[in-house]
């Protein structure tokens, strides 16, 4: 366990090294001292800082709680999310002989809005100066980041307020930066160059992956374009520098889109480039639920709730993750170039991880680690491009210069869709072979069947089944009368009686051209004729309409009820001879069957 502790404490003293803050102002409680040799090192250890969720104290109310502000216990200051206003005071000495200007950078870049009061005199009257993240116009020094200049003469002290506003729910930070304007100037220069740098190689090779995509027709050529095109905006955006160019540039909704398409497109990438759908229709379906969950932010954008759009975000990285994963699998299928591939997925969630750590406070704000978001995406865009490289050139070899994705999954869809048609033929296949069409009940086939199990299972349970089979009465005679298709509606007519009411567990169906049978299960003979009479009746009120003419029409009906010593086919016989009986004894009538 002591092995372990100590690998933990090792790592964590590397990243303080490689990332850590350049240097720590000298410092007593809430003094800040000036010496002109400020390089954007924290201005104090720990930072002091008061909540204001509902953004209604001013400068001078918060002068007056400065002493009961709390200490975050953090060297950059970071406290949990938090919408509103969130204040900070400082004592600024300037400990030369000469006059001084210095700007108090914040040490991310926010949806906020930073403002700085400089305290005049003795007297509780504040001096406003105020900027936002995607307004430069009033920036002195043109830094991607919001940065305030305070001007301090020889052996002068100034107090300061300093507020952040949010009307989100966002990581804060209560320490700034402090820089002397020549270090802003020159940080601001090596920004501008390395934003400049990346952008020129993202779009020199959005440029290239075109090219191929126009000769070679390989579809992941495409989805890198999108990639690659989706990434300027999220890098500009978030480092700030396009907001130096472009004024007033918001980051929501525009941020909250691009970096959804960067990493669904990214996703999709990998999809094709890994032939997903050859190896594993699974595998393909993950693929599939990675980029739904990516893109689900963007409509949470657009429609404004940028709270929810932001939680949502957070999700990219389980999509890189599963992605990841997704490719190993492909390459343990035998897809070949996928060894690089996966390394770029890699290095594409160490760039989104250490970001996020980054704004969360999981890792030291300094300035050295503002250029790794920047700077890292060159890295897995590389990568990209030498693997689409090599397995441009093994599709080549092989005579091909379409993706194997794309024709397995254009046959897997055919596939399917031929499936589908022959699944609907089949089903309406065995509806037609057990239904009458006419009247949408079973048909005699279909009746016998379901009356054969029936009686097997009244006979083992030792319960009463009971039939009725009844005729409609001179149907010969409404044909001649009024036509066979008057015939057919009466048919309907009968049958949608025979359906709404008869219970649920009983079934009946056409047995012959006018003749229908139901199967009455656990009903006595005399529970069954109390049905038969009640279709009886139904039956001789109904009132039938065809083409203007209006006629009703009788049924004779016959019951029989199973004995032990019944089969099938003798308790069918019984019931028709019950219904001949009614037949030939003035129609119209239900009669039980007599030995």
């Amino acid at each position: 366990m002591n092995n372990y502790k100590e690998f933990f404490y090792a790592i964590v003293i590397f990243f303080s090294i490689s990332f850590g803050a350049s240097g720590v102002a000298k410092a007593s409680s809430t003094d800040i001292i000036i010496d002109g040799s400020e390089r954007g090192q924290f201005i104090s250890v720990p930072g002091n800082y008061f909540l204001d969720p509902t953004s209604l104290l001013n400068a001078n109310q918060a002068w007056l709680q400065r002493l009961s502000f709390s200490q975050s216990g953090k060297t950059n200051g970071w406290i949990a999310p938090q919408s509103g206003s969130v204040w900070s005071y400082y004592s600024l000495v300037n400990n030369t002989d000469s006059e001084i200007t210095v700007y108090l950078e914040y040490p991310v870049q926010q949806s906020i809005t930073l403002s700085l009061y400089e305290k005049l005199g003795t007297e509780n009257q504040f001096v406003r100066k105020t900027v936002t993240p995607y307004d430069s116009s009033h920036r002195e020094i043109p830094l991607p980041r919001m940065a305030l200049p305070i001007s301090l003469q020889a052996n002068e002290r100034k107090h300061v307020l300093l507020e952040s506003y949010s009307d989100v729910s966002t990581a804060r930070f209560t320490s700034f930066r402090i820089w002397t304007s020549a270090a802003l100037v020159k940080a601001t220069v090596n920004e501008h160059v390395t934003f400049a740098s990346v952008m020129t190689f993202i779009i020199l090779s959005a440029i290239a992956a075109f090219i191929c995509f126009k000769f070679l027709k390989e579809a992941f050529f495409k989805w890198y374009i999108i990639l690659a095109l989706a990434s300027i905006p999220v890098i500009g955006l978030q480092s700030g520098v396009l907001n130096i160019y472009i004024p007033g540039l918001d980051y929501h909704p525009l941020g909250t889109i691009a970096v959804a398409l960067m990493v669904a497109s990214c996703v999709q990438f990998i999809r094709i480039y890994a032939n997903a759908s050859y190896h594993s229709l699974h595998l393909d379906r993950v693929y599939k639920t990675t980029i739904i969950v990516s893109l689900s932010c963007v409509p949470v954008a657009i429609v404004g709730f940028h709270e929810l759009a932001m939680q949502l975000q957070q999700l990219t990285l389980f999509a890189f993750a599963i992605a990841i994963f997704a490719a190993i699998y492909s390459a343990y299928k035998g897809e070949k170039q996928m060894s690089i591939m996966i390394l770029t997925m890699i290095l594409c969630l160490e760039v989104i991880v250490c970001n996020s750590a980054l704004i969360w406070g999981w890792l030291p704000a300094s300035y050295e680690f503002m250029f790794f978001p920047t700077v890292g995406t060159v890295a897995p865009l590389t990568c990209i491009m030498i693997a689409m490289s090599r397995k441009a050139i093994v599709h080549m070899k092989e005579g091909s210069t379409e993706n194997t994705f794309e024709k397995v999954y254009a046959f897997e869809k055919q596939v399917k869709q031929q499936n589908l048609i022959l699944k609907k033929a089949k089903e309406q296949a065995e509806f037609e072979a057990r239904t009458d069409m006419l009247t949408q009940l079973p048909n005699r086939r279909a009746f016998m069947a379901l009356a054969k199990m029936s009686v097997a299972q009244a006979k083992r349970d030792s319960k009463p089944l009971s039939f009725i089979a009844f005729d409609i009465d001179n149907f010969k005679q409404i044909n001649d009368n009024y036509g066979h298709p008057a015939g057919d509606k009466t048919l309907q007519e009968v049958g949608a009686i025979i359906r709404s009411v008869i219970r649920d567990s009983d079934f009946c169906g056409r047995v012959g051209g006018e003749e229908f049978m139901i199967g009455c299960h656990n009903s006595s003979i005399d529970n069954a004729y109390k049905l038969a009479e009640r279709i009886r009746r139904e039956i001789e009120s109904c009132v039938i309409n065809y083409e203007g003419l209006e006629f009703s029409t009788t049924v004779s009906i016959g019951l029989s009820q199973l004995d032990e010593n019944d089969d099938l086919d003798s308790v069918v016989k019984k019931s028709d001879e019950a219904m001949y009986r009614s037949k030939t004894t003035g129609k119209n009538k239900a009669t039980y069957y007599a030995a």
